[in-house]
């Protein structure tokens, strides 16, 4: 067809389409040239919008009607309205609404805007967002050049020219159009969209709006800029605006999350959350705010009551201000409030915040319990074992209710597992609280001591005192020791002991017991909950409780633990909440989700003047939680700088491992061990990344010093089987595989472990018969069974049920790396090559270590050039040799 696309003219004759006089060409956009317009019959300019004279083919011109049906149906102030549709032989146009204004993003670039207003267009943009997706309309391409700023200051979507109705079968080519820089991330790796994608795009549209910023950082790279979005969390907002009030940045959390199940459900909603918090007071209040081009904001939750605050209103907002001294608020806000002070009230200001500062409250002093140290004659070891518990809980309880004292928890304590020394050095403790038992049958004598470090690092001992007890009756025995605890920080505290009975007390002191040697199991958790009302109330059982419940959730994702862990935490509006009853709080809210009650939980914290390291480190764990590991790290970083300890290093590394940078990750563990060279948790975590790296001395040392400790710990002696089994040390692994499987008989990966060792090492017959029972199990489909259940499959030939687990795996968690692994196995076992050998690549792409290819599984693999070429690439010229000289032969 020979088309003639109408042009702009420069000239005095406007070119003419039906009754329309189109004159400047305004915009150009991906299918159309947009014109201004003069309507002859209804005398009014509007837009006109133009197929493009090389897209002038019969889909695209099906496309371009289809846009005209899909705007039809919105009618809403804040989307740029159709008015007619015109087809014509040589052209096809649409007859729009002209706004009299600029896209956002040039407006942004000419004026200075204040938050309000950019909220007012958030919610403006929102609500005809809304009306679209209840039309079952898509945008698809919501950025700042698509929403148009009228004179009188109100915001319209365009551009809807490839917006897509939910119920149109659309080619991959429609999947993928949008701008690369506001698309979702199931939009830019070419997946079916909901509406859930355009509040992505939201997201972004209102980060950049309040923080000056893309969320995915620089957006000059389209092929990193789409990576990002796909594969990292967003910048966390308060880098670029740090007095984001929480409110906001939960919004962003929400509308920024990979997982579109997670965002919310109703885009009115999202209108509703824009406009309420249009109505917080903002910072853009105080004088000559307004003139700064990306304004900040206070947490101040209060609604505007008046256009100008108080006195006493602006020195609480100066007075919050973190980091700030208190002279230099008062400096701040006689600088906003361009106050004259003379000399002598400058005196008086300084005098007033001297005395201030000396009323403000210590900070809480660190008390480390260390575990008793007992020797007996003639007792059982069972009963030794209990009453080293029972003198252990005792002052722990005692510390917990202490005013401006904070209890380092004692797992962080066991894990340490140093001379006094190191313990100092490793939890930054202030003072130490030991006690040494001596029993003889059914009698004890306890000597307890207070220790502090005062102004050196060296412990001075404070108090002492020595006690002779029985142990027929642990409550006295508890009760007994409290009651001297209590006389050593002459505290008043009521004896928590009295308000439970013996039967009770002796079964918690056997569960912990029994937690400290086995770790969390539902056994466990079903034997607390048998425990009385009253009992459960004590500090030290609420803790319990709750290591138990987060750590068996952690294990199985199951929310029913989650919930029986709500049930049972004191959360009474009579009693006066402690750090452990806010704290084990937070945890449960950050696990459950709940990141705004998290929040709320640590404000609390704050009030009652908890350690600041302990109010980072939680706000360190909810940016985990929300898979803000940038924001994790600045959080653990201020908690380390507030007390450096072995744990809030470990955090550090923790965050800095999930983030994907393992350089960083290894540095702060190792740190962590120089304060403390014996600390659990940073031993395991050193053997895992060693052995993801290939480096398998290193990681077996790790996990044999990490085993010293806790010679039972399921995880770290897996770890230590799986650096014998890529050595083909298949005894030595077979050995420990069968220790684990005795200590945790219903795990699927330990069998599977066990299952692979035996296959490896000839044993085809025992290990079909451990992959067919993996097979076989009826659990929980989790990401882990499926993993397991894929891979038992394939080594058993049944490739079909191996590639249904393989798939929903896939659906569910396509970019991690055991995924990918357990997808190359299956493949090559499948004798799918190709699949295999672009699987393999990904996992050494993604950072996996080439040993993981070793076995044997994959030497069939060594038939196809691809392999072999793609191992030399990454170190492992020789991968081959062995079954190319068989060959040969």
């Amino acid at each position: 067809m020979n088309n003639s696309q109408p042009t702009s003219p420069n000239n005095n004759a406007p070119v003419q389409l039906g009754h329309y006089q189109l004159r400047d060409c305004i915009g150009r956009g991906g299918m159309g040239l947009v014109y201004r317009a003069r309507d002859t019959r209804l005398e009014r300019d509007v837009a006109i919008k133009c197929l493009r004279t090389e897209l002038f083919e019969a889909h695209y011109i099906e496309r371009f009607k289809r846009e005209a049906l899909l705007l039809a149906k919105l009618n809403h102030p804040n989307i740029v309205q159709i008015y007619d549709f015109i087809e014509a032989p040589e052209q096809v146009a649409l007859v729009m609404e002209l706004v009299d204004g600029q896209n956002l993003q040039t407006y942004l670039r000419e004026h200075i805007v204040s938050i309000s207003q950019r909220l007012q267009w958030l919610a403006q943009i929102s609500e005809g967002l809304a009306v679209a997706h209840d039309a079952g309309i898509i945008h698809r391409d919501l950025k700042t050049e698509n929403i148009l700023i009228n004179k009188r200051g109100q915001a319209k979507i365009t551009d809807l020219g490839i917006a897509k109705s939910q119920d149109f079968n659309a080619t991959l080519t429609d999947h993928v159009a949008g701008s690369y820089c506001s698309m979702s991330p199931e939009q830019a790796m070419g997946e079916a969209i909901t509406f859930k994608s355009d509040l992505f795009s939201l997201g972004i549209l209102a980060y950049q709006l309040l923080c000056g910023a893309h969320p995915f950082g620089d957006t000059n790279n389209k092929l990193q800029t789409m990576q990002r979005i796909i594969t990292h969390p967003p910048t966390s907002p308060q880098q670029h605006n740090p007095d984001l009030p929480t409110e906001f940045i939960d919004l962003l959390g929400q509308l920024l999350s990979k997982d579109p199940d997670k965002r919310p459900d109703n885009t009115h909603w999202v209108a509703a959350q824009f406009s309420k918090l249009k109505e917080l007071s903002w910072k853009e209040d105080l004088p000559n705010d307004d003139t700064q081009a990306i304004p900040s904001s206070t947490n101040t939750k209060a609604s505007r009551t008046q256009d100008h605050p108080t006195f006493d209103t602006r020195f609480v907002a100066v007075a919050a201000a973190p980091g700030v001294s208190l002279w230099q608020k008062l400096k701040i806000y006689i600088a906003a409030n361009k106050i004259v002070v003379s000399s002598a009230v400058a005196s008086v200001l300084i005098l007033a915040g001297v005395v201030a500062w000396q009323l403000q409250p210590k900070p809480p002093k660190y008390v480390a319990v260390i575990p008793p140290k007992l020797t007996a004659e003639g007792m059982q070891e069972s009963q030794q074992e209990l009453v080293k518990e029972a003198v252990y809980d005792a002052i722990q309880q005692s510390i917990v209710q202490l005013d401006n004292y904070y209890l380092i928890p004692s797992s962080e304590i066991i894990s340490v597992n140093a001379d006094e020394k190191t313990l100092l050095q490793a939890t930054a403790a202030d003072e130490v609280i030991s006690s040494d038992i001596f029993c003889k049958v059914e009698s004890c004598s306890i000597t307890l001591s207070r220790s502090d470090k005062e102004n050196s690092q060296r412990l001075k001992i404070k108090n002492t005192k020595r006690l002779d007890v029985l142990t027929d009756n642990y409550l006295s025995l508890s009760g007994t020791v409290q009651t001297q605890i209590n006389d050593f920080y002459a505290s008043n505290n009521l004896n928590d002991f009295k308000s439970i009975d013996e039967k009770d007390y002796f079964l918690f002191l056997n569960l912990n017991a029994k937690y400290r040697k086995e770790g969390a199991t539902t056994s466990l958790i079903n034997s607390l909950d048998e425990l009385h009302k009253k009992t459960k109330l004590l500090p030290a059982v609420q803790t319990l409780y709750k290591e138990v419940a987060l750590d068996l959730y952690q294990q199985t994702k199951n929310t029913e633990y989650l919930t029986r862990l709500e049930n049972i935490l004191d959360l009474r509006p009579t009693k006066k909440p402690t750090v452990s009853d806010l704290y084990n709080r937070s945890r449960l809210q950050i696990d459950k989700g709940d990141f705004n009650e998290a929040e709320h939980t640590i404000e609390q914290l704050k009030l009652i003047n908890a350690s600041s390291a302990v109010l980072y480190e939680l706000l360190g764990h909810t940016m985990m939680a929300r898979n803000d590991y940038s924001s994790a790290v600045d959080n653990y970083q201020r908690s380390v700088q507030s007390k450096k300890t072995a744990d809030n290093l470990f955090n550090i590394a923790n965050a800095y491992w999930y983030q994907g940078d393992t350089s960083k990750a290894k540095n702060y563990i190792n740190q962590s061990l120089e304060l403390a060279p014996s600390f659990h948790k940073s031993l395991s975590a050193l053997g895992l990344i060693e052995l993801i790296d290939g480096n398998i001395e290193q990681a077996s040392t790790a996990f044999k010093n990490a085993l010293i400790q806790k010679p039972d710990d399921i995880t770290n002696l897996s770890n230590l089987g799986l650096c014998h089994l890529l050595n083909k040390e298949y005894q030595q692994a077979e050995s420990i595989f069968e220790k684990v499987a005795k200590l945790a008989p219903n795990v699927s990966t330990v069998k599977l472990n066990l299952a692979d060792t035996k296959n490896l090492a000839g044993n085809i017959t025992d290990a079909n018969a451990l992959y067919r029972e993996i097979a076989n199990t009826h659990n929980a489909p989790g990401d882990e069974a499926l993993r397991n259940k894929a891979q038992a499959y394939a080594h058993l030939g049944d490739i079909k049920d191996s590639l249904v687990h393989l798939q929903e795996l896939e659906k569910r968690d396509p970019q991690n790396q055991e995924t990918i692994y357990t997808a190359a196995l299956v493949h090559t076992l499948a004798n799918n090559n190709s699949s295999a050998i672009l699987n393999i690549e990904n996992a050494l792409k993604g950072g996996m270590h080439r040993i993981w290819f070793s076995f044997s599984w994959f030497d069939k693999l060594c038939s196809d050039n691809n392999f072999i070429s793609l191992m030399r690439e990454h170190g492992e010229p020789n991968r081959c040799a062995l079954q190319q000289k068989t060959h040969q032969n």
